[in-house]
Protein backbone atom coordinates (compact mmCIF):
# COMPACT_ATOMS: atom_id res chain seq x y z
CA UNK A 1 0.00 0.00 0.00
CA UNK A 2 3.40 2.34 0.95
CA UNK A 3 4.26 1.30 -2.64
CA UNK A 4 1.44 2.54 -4.13
CA UNK A 5 1.35 6.15 -2.07
CA UNK A 6 4.84 7.05 -3.06
CA UNK A 7 4.65 5.90 -6.72
CA UNK A 8 0.93 8.06 -7.23
CA UNK A 9 3.57 10.92 -5.30
CA UNK A 10 5.91 10.01 -7.66
CA UNK A 11 3.71 10.76 -10.15
CA UNK A 12 1.92 13.61 -9.04
CA UNK A 13 5.72 15.28 -8.55
CA UNK A 14 6.81 14.19 -12.23
CA UNK A 15 3.50 16.00 -13.18
CA UNK A 16 4.02 19.21 -11.56
CA UNK A 17 7.82 18.90 -12.79
CA UNK A 18 6.41 18.80 -16.29
CA UNK A 19 4.32 21.88 -15.93
CA UNK A 20 6.79 23.85 -14.44
CA UNK A 21 8.90 23.21 -17.56
CA UNK A 22 6.30 23.82 -19.86
CA UNK A 23 5.49 26.94 -18.28
CA UNK A 24 9.11 28.16 -18.27
CA UNK A 25 9.44 27.19 -22.08
CA UNK A 26 6.09 28.99 -22.39
CA UNK A 27 7.84 32.07 -21.04
CA UNK A 28 10.46 31.33 -23.02
CA UNK A 29 8.45 30.98 -26.29
CA UNK A 30 6.33 34.78 -25.31
CA UNK A 31 9.58 36.59 -24.82
CA UNK A 32 11.00 35.25 -28.37
CA UNK A 33 7.62 36.03 -30.03
CA UNK A 34 7.40 39.35 -27.99
CA UNK A 35 10.92 40.24 -29.82
CA UNK A 36 10.10 38.90 -33.02
CA UNK A 37 6.73 40.91 -33.04
CA UNK A 38 8.83 43.96 -32.11
CA UNK A 39 11.94 43.28 -34.75
CA UNK A 40 8.86 42.89 -37.38
CA UNK A 41 6.63 46.05 -36.29
CA UNK A 42 10.23 47.71 -36.93
CA UNK A 43 10.22 46.51 -40.18
CA UNK A 44 7.06 46.77 -41.15
CA UNK A 45 7.63 50.71 -39.98
CA UNK A 46 10.46 51.08 -42.06
CA UNK A 47 8.85 49.62 -45.10
CA UNK A 48 10.88 46.36 -45.18
CA UNK A 49 9.42 43.56 -44.26
CA UNK A 50 7.38 44.09 -47.51
CA UNK A 51 9.04 44.25 -51.46
CA UNK A 52 6.28 46.94 -52.42
CA UNK A 53 7.57 49.41 -52.45
CA UNK A 54 9.53 48.15 -56.20
CA UNK A 55 8.42 50.98 -58.59
CA UNK A 56 5.03 49.11 -60.46
CA UNK A 57 4.92 50.26 -64.20
CA UNK A 58 2.56 47.50 -65.73
CA UNK A 59 -0.65 45.49 -64.98
CA UNK A 60 0.79 42.43 -64.93
CA UNK A 61 3.79 43.98 -62.43
CA UNK A 62 1.22 45.12 -60.12
CA UNK A 63 -0.78 41.95 -60.20
CA UNK A 64 2.11 40.43 -59.37
CA UNK A 65 3.17 42.54 -56.56
CA UNK A 66 -0.05 42.24 -55.12
CA UNK A 67 0.17 38.84 -54.43
CA UNK A 68 3.38 38.80 -53.02
CA UNK A 69 1.61 41.18 -50.96
CA UNK A 70 -1.17 39.51 -49.95
CA UNK A 71 0.76 36.34 -49.13
CA UNK A 72 3.26 38.21 -46.77
CA UNK A 73 0.24 39.77 -45.05
CA UNK A 74 -1.18 36.50 -44.05
CA UNK A 75 2.07 35.23 -42.90
CA UNK A 76 3.06 38.06 -40.91
CA UNK A 77 -0.93 37.86 -39.18
CA UNK A 78 -1.09 34.52 -39.27
CA UNK A 79 -4.14 34.55 -41.10
CA UNK A 80 -5.70 32.28 -43.64
CA UNK A 81 -6.95 34.28 -46.24
CA UNK A 82 -6.55 37.86 -47.62
CA UNK A 83 -8.15 39.56 -50.13
CA UNK A 84 -7.83 43.66 -51.17
CA UNK A 85 -10.90 45.44 -52.26
CA UNK A 86 -10.81 48.35 -54.02
CA UNK A 87 -13.74 51.74 -54.54
CA UNK A 88 -14.97 51.76 -57.67
CA UNK A 89 -16.38 55.21 -58.14
CA UNK A 90 -18.75 54.09 -61.23
CA UNK A 91 -20.62 51.55 -59.54
CA UNK A 92 -20.37 53.17 -56.29
CA UNK A 93 -19.27 49.55 -54.61
CA UNK A 94 -15.95 48.03 -53.13
CA UNK A 95 -14.98 45.26 -55.62
CA UNK A 96 -12.52 42.21 -54.47
CA UNK A 97 -9.26 42.68 -56.72
CA UNK A 98 -7.14 39.58 -58.11
CA UNK A 99 -4.72 38.35 -57.08
CA UNK A 100 -6.27 37.16 -53.35
CA UNK A 101 -4.93 34.75 -51.26
CA UNK A 102 -6.65 31.43 -50.79
CA UNK A 103 -10.22 32.71 -52.52
CA UNK A 104 -11.28 31.01 -55.77
CA UNK A 105 -11.67 33.20 -59.05
CA UNK A 106 -15.57 32.66 -58.41
CA UNK A 107 -15.51 33.81 -54.78
CA UNK A 108 -13.48 37.05 -56.23
CA UNK A 109 -15.61 37.97 -58.62
CA UNK A 110 -18.77 37.74 -56.50
CA UNK A 111 -17.31 39.62 -53.64
CA UNK A 112 -18.57 43.03 -54.16
CA UNK A 113 -19.89 45.18 -51.53
CA UNK A 114 -22.16 48.54 -51.44
CA UNK A 115 -19.85 51.09 -49.80
CA UNK A 116 -22.18 51.50 -47.50
CA UNK A 117 -23.01 48.44 -46.45
CA UNK A 118 -21.60 45.70 -44.37
CA UNK A 119 -18.04 45.68 -42.22
CA UNK A 120 -16.29 46.69 -45.52
CA UNK A 121 -18.30 49.59 -45.69
CA UNK A 122 -18.06 50.99 -42.43
CA UNK A 123 -14.20 50.05 -42.45
CA UNK A 124 -14.27 52.16 -46.06
CA UNK A 125 -16.38 54.82 -44.72
CA UNK A 126 -15.74 55.59 -41.02
CA UNK A 127 -11.64 54.91 -41.53
CA UNK A 128 -11.02 52.75 -38.62
CA UNK A 129 -10.15 49.09 -38.11
CA UNK A 130 -12.93 46.73 -37.70
CA UNK A 131 -12.56 43.05 -35.82
CA UNK A 132 -15.23 40.73 -35.94
CA UNK A 133 -14.50 37.62 -34.01
CA UNK A 134 -17.70 35.32 -34.71
CA UNK A 135 -18.43 36.31 -38.83
CA UNK A 136 -21.46 34.00 -38.40
CA UNK A 137 -23.28 35.96 -35.58
CA UNK A 138 -21.80 39.46 -36.59
CA UNK A 139 -25.12 41.14 -38.41
CA UNK A 140 -22.42 43.49 -40.31
CA UNK A 141 -21.38 40.57 -42.07
CA UNK A 142 -24.34 39.71 -43.61
CA UNK A 143 -24.10 42.08 -46.28
CA UNK A 144 -20.84 41.90 -46.56
CA UNK A 145 -21.48 37.74 -47.76
CA UNK A 146 -18.95 36.55 -45.92
CA UNK A 147 -20.49 33.12 -45.46
CA UNK A 148 -19.83 32.03 -48.94
CA UNK A 149 -16.39 33.12 -48.31
CA UNK A 150 -16.01 30.55 -45.37
CA UNK A 151 -15.13 32.66 -43.08
CA UNK A 152 -14.78 32.39 -38.60
CA UNK A 153 -13.25 35.70 -37.63
CA UNK A 154 -11.78 38.79 -40.11
CA UNK A 155 -9.79 41.82 -39.50
CA UNK A 156 -10.76 44.73 -42.07
CA UNK A 157 -8.49 47.87 -42.61
CA UNK A 158 -9.04 50.43 -44.35
CA UNK A 159 -6.28 51.57 -47.01
CA UNK A 160 -5.39 55.30 -46.79
CA UNK A 161 -3.39 57.49 -48.80
CA UNK A 162 -2.28 60.61 -46.95
CA UNK A 163 -0.56 63.69 -48.68
CA UNK A 164 2.25 65.67 -46.55
CA UNK A 165 3.00 69.11 -46.86
CA UNK A 166 7.02 69.72 -46.12
CA UNK A 167 6.75 69.91 -42.44
CA UNK A 168 5.34 65.95 -42.59
CA UNK A 169 1.64 67.54 -41.65
CA UNK A 170 -1.22 65.50 -43.14
CA UNK A 171 -3.17 67.47 -45.98
CA UNK A 172 -5.09 65.66 -47.65
CA UNK A 173 -6.23 62.02 -46.78
CA UNK A 174 -8.07 59.95 -49.32
CA UNK A 175 -9.35 55.79 -48.82
CA UNK A 176 -9.18 54.10 -51.81
CA UNK A 177 -10.24 50.70 -50.66
CA UNK A 178 -10.03 47.97 -47.88
CA UNK A 179 -8.16 45.29 -46.53
CA UNK A 180 -9.25 41.80 -45.09
CA UNK A 181 -7.60 38.99 -43.95
CA UNK A 182 -10.28 35.80 -42.40
CA UNK A 183 -9.35 33.15 -40.32
CA UNK A 184 -6.93 33.97 -37.47
CA UNK A 185 -3.99 30.48 -37.46
CA UNK A 186 -3.94 28.12 -34.29
CA UNK A 187 -7.25 29.23 -32.70
CA UNK A 188 -6.14 32.90 -31.77
CA UNK A 189 -8.11 35.54 -31.67
CA UNK A 190 -7.27 39.16 -33.99
CA UNK A 191 -6.03 41.82 -31.77
CA UNK A 192 -4.44 45.39 -31.87
CA UNK A 193 -1.56 44.48 -32.61
CA UNK A 194 -2.38 43.13 -35.60
CA UNK A 195 -4.84 46.09 -36.33
CA UNK A 196 -1.30 48.60 -36.13
CA UNK A 197 0.75 46.00 -37.96
CA UNK A 198 -2.04 45.39 -41.15
CA UNK A 199 -2.45 49.64 -40.71
CA UNK A 200 0.90 50.05 -41.75
CA UNK A 201 1.09 47.55 -44.53
CA UNK A 202 -2.47 48.74 -45.67
CA UNK A 203 -0.98 52.11 -46.37
CA UNK A 204 1.75 50.97 -47.88
CA UNK A 205 -0.11 49.21 -50.43
CA UNK A 206 -2.73 51.57 -51.18
CA UNK A 207 0.62 54.08 -51.85
CA UNK A 208 1.76 51.63 -54.63
CA UNK A 209 -1.57 50.51 -55.74
CA UNK A 210 -2.48 54.23 -56.41
CA UNK A 211 0.87 55.04 -58.08
CA UNK A 212 0.74 51.97 -59.97
CA UNK A 213 -2.63 52.91 -61.31
CA UNK A 214 -1.72 56.51 -62.25
CA UNK A 215 1.54 54.79 -64.20
CA UNK A 216 -0.45 52.38 -65.72
CA UNK A 217 -3.25 54.90 -66.88
CA UNK A 218 -0.70 57.24 -67.99
CA UNK A 219 0.79 54.32 -69.82
CA UNK A 220 -2.37 52.85 -71.39
CA UNK A 221 -3.10 56.56 -72.29
CA UNK A 222 -0.18 56.94 -74.19
CA UNK A 223 -0.90 53.65 -75.85
CA UNK A 224 -4.13 54.79 -76.94
CA UNK A 225 -2.74 57.97 -78.18
CA UNK A 226 -0.40 55.61 -80.25
CA UNK A 227 -2.95 53.95 -81.55
CA UNK A 228 -5.05 56.94 -82.55
CA UNK A 229 -2.46 58.35 -84.49
CA UNK A 230 -1.27 55.58 -86.39
CA UNK A 231 -5.27 54.70 -87.02
CA UNK A 232 -5.23 58.33 -89.24
CA UNK A 233 -6.13 58.70 -92.52
CA UNK A 234 -3.76 62.11 -92.38
CA UNK A 235 -0.35 61.90 -92.23
CA UNK A 236 1.14 62.91 -89.05
CA UNK A 237 4.42 64.38 -88.72
CA UNK A 238 6.30 66.12 -85.62
CA UNK A 239 9.76 67.44 -85.78
CA UNK A 240 12.39 68.53 -82.97
CA UNK A 241 13.72 71.78 -83.10
CA UNK A 242 17.14 70.54 -84.84
CA UNK A 243 14.59 69.24 -87.72
CA UNK A 244 14.48 65.65 -86.88
CA UNK A 245 11.90 63.29 -86.97
CA UNK A 246 9.87 62.55 -83.38
CA UNK A 247 6.72 61.31 -84.51
CA UNK A 248 5.34 59.16 -87.96
CA UNK A 249 2.55 57.77 -87.96
CA UNK A 250 1.43 55.20 -90.39
CA UNK A 251 -0.15 57.78 -93.29
CA UNK A 252 2.49 59.67 -93.41
CA UNK A 253 4.92 57.29 -93.66
CA UNK A 254 2.96 55.52 -96.63
CA UNK A 255 2.59 59.64 -98.32
CA UNK A 256 6.27 60.22 -97.73
CA UNK A 257 7.96 56.90 -98.60
CA UNK A 258 9.65 56.66 -95.05
CA UNK A 259 10.95 53.62 -93.23
CA UNK A 260 9.40 52.39 -89.87
CA UNK A 261 12.65 53.37 -88.51
CA UNK A 262 12.51 56.44 -89.53
CA UNK A 263 12.55 58.46 -86.00
CA UNK A 264 15.34 60.34 -84.87
CA UNK A 265 16.93 61.20 -88.28
CA UNK A 266 17.15 64.32 -89.98
CA UNK A 267 14.23 65.55 -92.57
CA UNK A 268 16.91 66.08 -95.44
CA UNK A 269 17.85 62.81 -95.13
CA UNK A 270 14.38 61.09 -94.68
CA UNK A 271 12.14 63.17 -96.88
CA UNK A 272 12.73 63.24 -100.47
CA UNK A 273 10.33 66.35 -101.54
CA UNK A 274 12.32 69.01 -101.51
CA UNK A 275 10.03 71.56 -101.39
CA UNK A 276 8.00 70.32 -98.45
CA UNK A 277 11.31 70.08 -96.48
CA UNK A 278 11.86 73.73 -97.12
CA UNK A 279 8.01 74.03 -95.87
CA UNK A 280 8.98 72.50 -93.02
CA UNK A 281 12.35 73.74 -92.18
CA UNK A 282 11.19 77.50 -92.81
CA UNK A 283 7.88 76.65 -90.43
CA UNK A 284 9.94 75.63 -87.78
CA UNK A 285 12.44 78.55 -87.43
CA UNK A 286 10.13 81.51 -87.76
CA UNK A 287 7.65 79.49 -85.49
CA UNK A 288 4.97 80.24 -88.00
CA UNK A 289 2.05 78.08 -88.55
CA UNK A 290 1.51 78.25 -91.72
CA UNK A 291 -0.77 75.86 -94.71
CA UNK A 292 -0.21 74.96 -98.29
CA UNK A 293 -1.12 71.97 -100.79
CA UNK A 294 2.07 70.09 -102.30
CA UNK A 295 1.53 67.31 -105.07
CA UNK A 296 3.24 64.29 -104.06
CA UNK A 297 3.45 60.99 -106.15
CA UNK A 298 0.44 62.41 -108.45
CA UNK A 299 -1.74 63.18 -105.38
CA UNK A 300 -2.58 66.43 -103.96
CA UNK A 301 -1.94 67.12 -100.07
CA UNK A 302 -3.01 69.94 -97.83
CA UNK A 303 -0.33 70.25 -95.29
CA UNK A 304 -0.85 72.43 -92.29
CA UNK A 305 2.16 73.24 -89.65
CA UNK A 306 1.31 73.99 -85.96
CA UNK A 307 4.28 74.90 -83.40
CA UNK A 308 4.47 72.07 -80.18
CA UNK A 309 5.17 74.02 -77.10
CA UNK A 310 6.09 72.83 -73.59
CA UNK A 311 4.77 73.90 -70.15
CA UNK A 312 6.61 77.06 -70.30
CA UNK A 313 5.73 78.02 -73.69
CA UNK A 314 8.55 77.75 -75.03
CA UNK A 315 8.74 75.65 -78.64
CA UNK A 316 10.20 72.38 -78.95
CA UNK A 317 9.12 71.41 -82.16
CA UNK A 318 6.95 71.25 -85.20
CA UNK A 319 3.69 69.10 -85.76
CA UNK A 320 2.60 68.49 -89.88
CA UNK A 321 -0.47 67.07 -90.98
CA UNK A 322 -1.29 65.62 -94.51
CA UNK A 323 -4.61 65.68 -95.53
CA UNK A 324 -5.04 63.80 -98.96
CA UNK A 325 -7.46 66.38 -101.10
CA UNK A 326 -7.21 64.56 -104.26
CA UNK A 327 -10.74 63.68 -104.48
CA UNK A 328 -11.86 66.96 -103.12
CA UNK A 329 -9.71 68.64 -106.55
CA UNK A 330 -10.68 66.03 -108.93
CA UNK A 331 -14.43 67.05 -107.58
CA UNK A 332 -13.74 70.84 -108.09
CA UNK A 333 -12.59 70.31 -111.41
CA UNK A 334 -15.38 67.88 -112.76
CA UNK A 335 -17.83 70.76 -111.36
CA UNK A 336 -15.72 73.19 -113.43
CA UNK A 337 -15.88 71.03 -116.17
CA UNK A 338 -19.75 70.51 -115.65
CA UNK A 339 -20.49 74.09 -114.98
CA UNK A 340 -18.75 74.56 -118.67
CA UNK A 341 -20.22 71.97 -120.05
CA UNK A 342 -23.84 72.43 -118.88
CA UNK A 343 -23.77 75.86 -120.37
CA UNK A 344 -22.61 74.91 -123.42
CA UNK A 345 -26.04 72.33 -123.50
CA UNK A 346 -27.90 75.03 -122.60
CA UNK A 347 -26.63 77.55 -125.29
CA UNK A 348 -26.75 74.61 -127.61
CA UNK A 349 -30.78 74.68 -127.97
CA UNK A 350 -31.44 78.13 -126.72
CA UNK A 351 -28.74 79.42 -130.22
CA UNK A 352 -31.45 77.06 -132.29
CA UNK A 353 -34.33 78.37 -130.65
CA UNK A 354 -33.47 81.92 -131.21
CA UNK A 355 -31.83 81.52 -134.57
CA UNK A 356 -35.53 80.21 -136.17
CA UNK A 357 -37.64 82.51 -134.26
CA UNK A 358 -35.50 85.27 -135.28
CA UNK A 359 -35.94 83.98 -138.78
CA UNK A 360 -39.59 83.56 -138.77
CA UNK A 361 -40.06 87.19 -137.42
CA UNK A 362 -37.60 88.22 -140.31
CA UNK A 363 -40.54 86.84 -142.12
CA UNK A 364 -44.12 88.13 -140.84
CA UNK A 365 -45.76 88.30 -144.65
CA UNK A 366 -44.46 84.29 -145.18
CA UNK A 367 -42.87 85.55 -148.52
CA UNK A 368 -39.93 83.42 -148.43
CA UNK A 369 -40.98 80.62 -145.73
CA UNK A 370 -44.58 78.51 -146.84
CA UNK A 371 -46.44 76.96 -144.08
CA UNK A 372 -44.68 73.29 -144.18
CA UNK A 373 -41.30 75.23 -143.92
CA UNK A 374 -42.66 76.86 -140.66
CA UNK A 375 -44.10 74.11 -139.21
CA UNK A 376 -40.61 72.62 -139.55
CA UNK A 377 -39.27 75.41 -137.78
CA UNK A 378 -42.16 75.51 -135.29
CA UNK A 379 -41.54 71.61 -134.26
CA UNK A 380 -37.72 72.08 -134.17
CA UNK A 381 -38.29 74.89 -131.70
CA UNK A 382 -40.31 72.77 -129.66
CA UNK A 383 -38.26 70.01 -129.93
CA UNK A 384 -35.41 71.92 -128.61
CA UNK A 385 -37.81 73.40 -125.76
CA UNK A 386 -38.54 69.99 -124.61
CA UNK A 387 -34.81 69.49 -124.65
CA UNK A 388 -33.76 72.12 -122.40
CA UNK A 389 -37.17 71.38 -120.22
CA UNK A 390 -34.86 67.78 -119.68
CA UNK A 391 -32.08 69.25 -119.08
CA UNK A 392 -33.55 71.79 -116.20
CA UNK A 393 -35.28 68.80 -114.86
CA UNK A 394 -32.16 66.04 -114.84
CA UNK A 395 -30.65 69.57 -112.91
CA UNK A 396 -33.12 69.53 -110.61
CA UNK A 397 -33.24 65.81 -109.36
CA UNK A 398 -29.66 65.82 -109.10
CA UNK A 399 -30.06 68.91 -106.71
CA UNK A 400 -32.50 66.39 -104.78
CA UNK A 401 -29.85 63.52 -104.72
CA UNK A 402 -26.93 66.00 -103.50
CA UNK A 403 -29.18 67.24 -100.82
CA UNK A 404 -29.94 63.75 -99.78
CA UNK A 405 -33.98 64.52 -100.38
CA UNK A 406 -35.65 61.11 -102.10
CA UNK A 407 -37.22 62.03 -105.81
CA UNK A 408 -41.16 61.86 -105.90
CA UNK A 409 -42.00 59.01 -108.07
CA UNK A 410 -45.92 59.27 -109.18
CA UNK A 411 -46.75 55.58 -109.48
CA UNK A 412 -49.37 54.36 -112.28
CA UNK A 413 -49.74 51.56 -114.77
CA UNK A 414 -47.55 52.08 -117.49
CA UNK A 415 -47.30 50.49 -121.30
CA UNK A 416 -44.15 49.11 -121.83
CA UNK A 417 -44.41 48.85 -125.85
CA UNK A 418 -46.04 52.35 -126.24
CA UNK A 419 -43.46 53.73 -123.80
CA UNK A 420 -40.40 51.84 -126.00
CA UNK A 421 -41.37 52.96 -128.98
CA UNK A 422 -42.04 56.64 -128.22
CA UNK A 423 -38.22 56.74 -126.81
CA UNK A 424 -37.00 54.96 -129.76
CA UNK A 425 -39.04 56.99 -132.28
CA UNK A 426 -38.18 60.65 -130.52
CA UNK A 427 -34.34 60.07 -130.42
CA UNK A 428 -34.28 58.89 -134.26
CA UNK A 429 -34.83 62.64 -134.78
CA UNK A 430 -31.62 63.23 -133.72
CA UNK A 431 -29.34 60.91 -136.10
CA UNK A 432 -29.66 59.72 -139.21
CA UNK A 433 -26.21 57.09 -138.88
CA UNK A 434 -28.00 54.87 -136.35
CA UNK A 435 -30.64 52.34 -136.83
CA UNK A 436 -32.70 52.19 -133.82
CA UNK A 437 -34.68 49.37 -133.39
CA UNK A 438 -37.47 48.03 -130.01
CA UNK A 439 -37.45 44.55 -129.09
CA UNK A 440 -39.59 43.82 -126.82
CA UNK A 441 -42.66 40.22 -126.65
CA UNK A 442 -46.02 40.29 -128.27
CA UNK A 443 -47.53 40.18 -125.28
CA UNK A 444 -45.63 42.31 -122.52
CA UNK A 445 -47.56 42.57 -118.63
CA UNK A 446 -48.14 46.26 -117.90
CA UNK A 447 -45.91 47.72 -114.97
CA UNK A 448 -46.94 50.01 -112.29
CA UNK A 449 -43.72 52.58 -112.20
CA UNK A 450 -43.48 56.24 -112.95
CA UNK A 451 -44.13 57.07 -116.30
CA UNK A 452 -41.94 60.03 -117.03
CA UNK A 453 -38.49 58.51 -114.59
CA UNK A 454 -39.19 55.76 -117.13
CA UNK A 455 -38.91 57.76 -120.27
CA UNK A 456 -36.01 60.09 -118.50
CA UNK A 457 -34.35 57.01 -118.38
CA UNK A 458 -34.76 55.36 -120.99
CA UNK A 459 -33.86 58.40 -123.26
CA UNK A 460 -30.46 58.82 -121.43
CA UNK A 461 -29.17 55.78 -122.27
CA UNK A 462 -30.73 55.87 -125.55
CA UNK A 463 -29.13 59.25 -126.34
CA UNK A 464 -25.63 57.85 -124.36
CA UNK A 465 -25.95 55.10 -127.19
CA UNK A 466 -26.05 57.05 -129.95
CA UNK A 467 -23.21 59.72 -128.51
CA UNK A 468 -20.54 57.08 -128.01
CA UNK A 469 -21.43 55.52 -131.66
CA UNK A 470 -19.99 58.04 -133.47
CA UNK A 471 -20.12 55.80 -136.49
CA UNK A 472 -23.17 54.87 -136.71
CA UNK A 473 -24.78 50.98 -136.29
CA UNK A 474 -28.01 49.57 -134.60
CA UNK A 475 -29.11 50.49 -131.36
CA UNK A 476 -31.19 47.95 -129.99
CA UNK A 477 -33.62 48.75 -126.81
CA UNK A 478 -35.19 45.11 -125.59
CA UNK A 479 -37.03 44.27 -122.57
CA UNK A 480 -37.31 40.60 -121.26
CA UNK A 481 -39.91 39.77 -118.68
CA UNK A 482 -38.71 38.04 -115.92
CA UNK A 483 -41.33 37.31 -113.54
CA UNK A 484 -41.10 39.98 -110.98
CA UNK A 485 -39.32 41.90 -112.91
CA UNK A 486 -38.39 43.76 -116.16
CA UNK A 487 -35.39 43.62 -117.41
CA UNK A 488 -34.49 46.01 -119.88
CA UNK A 489 -30.93 46.52 -122.08
CA UNK A 490 -30.05 49.19 -124.35
CA UNK A 491 -27.39 48.12 -126.76
CA UNK A 492 -24.80 49.92 -128.85
CA UNK A 493 -21.30 49.00 -130.98
CA UNK A 494 -19.73 51.93 -130.10
CA UNK A 495 -16.85 52.88 -128.78
CA UNK A 496 -16.97 50.98 -125.11
CA UNK A 497 -15.97 51.90 -122.36
CA UNK A 498 -12.15 51.29 -120.58
CA UNK A 499 -11.76 48.94 -118.20
CA UNK A 500 -10.95 51.50 -115.19
CA UNK A 501 -13.69 53.65 -116.00
CA UNK A 502 -17.12 50.94 -116.08
CA UNK A 503 -17.13 51.24 -112.16
CA UNK A 504 -17.18 54.53 -111.98
CA UNK A 505 -19.73 55.93 -115.13
CA UNK A 506 -22.43 56.25 -112.27
CA UNK A 507 -20.87 58.39 -110.69
CA UNK A 508 -21.64 62.02 -110.58
CA UNK A 509 -19.86 64.61 -113.16
CA UNK A 510 -18.05 61.36 -114.12
CA UNK A 511 -17.27 61.37 -118.22
CA UNK A 512 -15.15 59.13 -119.77
CA UNK A 513 -12.27 60.42 -121.46
CA UNK A 514 -10.39 58.21 -124.23
CA UNK A 515 -9.46 58.07 -127.03
CA UNK A 516 -12.89 59.49 -129.41
CA UNK A 517 -14.84 59.42 -126.63
CA UNK A 518 -13.25 63.11 -125.47
CA UNK A 519 -14.79 64.30 -128.40
CA UNK A 520 -18.58 63.28 -127.06
CA UNK A 521 -20.59 66.29 -125.41
CA UNK A 522 -22.61 65.67 -122.36
CA UNK A 523 -23.11 66.89 -118.87
CA UNK A 524 -21.54 64.40 -116.92
CA UNK A 525 -24.71 63.56 -115.21
CA UNK A 526 -27.10 61.52 -116.94
CA UNK A 527 -26.23 58.19 -115.93
CA UNK A 528 -25.49 59.42 -112.14
CA UNK A 529 -29.45 60.18 -112.53
CA UNK A 530 -30.17 56.96 -114.35
CA UNK A 531 -28.84 54.77 -111.81
CA UNK A 532 -31.04 56.96 -108.90
CA UNK A 533 -34.11 56.84 -110.82
CA UNK A 534 -34.06 53.12 -110.87
CA UNK A 535 -33.05 52.70 -107.68
CA UNK A 536 -35.97 54.66 -106.68
CA UNK A 537 -37.88 52.44 -108.30
CA UNK A 538 -36.36 49.49 -106.24
CA UNK A 539 -34.49 47.68 -109.02
CA UNK A 540 -30.69 47.72 -110.14
CA UNK A 541 -28.34 49.10 -113.14
CA UNK A 542 -25.08 47.61 -114.64
CA UNK A 543 -22.94 48.04 -117.58
CA UNK A 544 -21.36 45.30 -119.73
CA UNK A 545 -18.43 46.90 -121.84
CA UNK A 546 -15.71 45.92 -124.27
CA UNK A 547 -13.76 48.61 -125.58
CA UNK A 548 -14.19 49.06 -129.04
CA UNK A 549 -16.47 46.72 -129.46
CA UNK A 550 -19.81 48.58 -127.63
CA UNK A 551 -21.74 48.84 -124.70
CA UNK A 552 -24.78 47.16 -123.24
CA UNK A 553 -26.55 48.87 -120.37
CA UNK A 554 -28.95 46.79 -117.77
CA UNK A 555 -31.62 47.16 -115.87
CA UNK A 556 -34.18 46.04 -113.74
CA UNK A 557 -37.75 47.50 -112.49
CA UNK A 558 -40.06 45.24 -109.87
CA UNK A 559 -43.03 45.09 -111.68
CA UNK A 560 -44.92 46.36 -108.51
CA UNK A 561 -42.88 48.87 -106.61
CA UNK A 562 -42.48 48.17 -102.85
CA UNK A 563 -45.30 48.89 -100.53
CA UNK A 564 -44.25 51.97 -98.91
CA UNK A 565 -44.44 53.65 -102.44
CA UNK A 566 -48.02 53.06 -103.17
CA UNK A 567 -50.32 55.74 -103.33
CA UNK A 568 -52.67 55.38 -100.41
CA UNK A 569 -56.50 55.79 -101.07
Amino acid sequence: MSLSVENSGSRNNRSASDIQNELVDLRRRIAELERNKQALEQQVQSGSANEIQTPVATQEELAMTLQTFVRRVAMILQAEKCVIMLYDQDSGELVAQHPALKLTDDEINTFRVRANEGVSGEAFREGHAIICHDCSTDTRTLKDKVAMLNVRDSLTVPMVIERRNENQQVVERTIIGVIHVFNKRYGMKFTEEDIRLLTVLARNAAAVISSAKIIINIAQEKKQLEYTLQSMSSGLLVITRTERIQIVNNAAESILGLDSGSTGIHINEAITNVELREFLSHALKTESEIAKEFVINDLYYATQTAIVRDDKKNTVGLLCILNDVTELRNVERMKSDFVSTVSHELRTPLTAIKGFIRTLLDDPEEDFYDRPTRREFYEIIDSECDRLVRLISDLLNVSRIERGLPLHLNYDTVSLPELIDKCVSFQRSYTDKHTLIAKYPEKLATIYADKDKMDQILTNLISNAIKYSPEGGEIITEVVDEGDNMRFAVIDHGMGIPREHVDKVFQRFHRVHSGDSQRVGGTGIGLFLVKNLVQAHGGAIWVDSVLGKGSTFFFTIPKKPPEQSLPSM
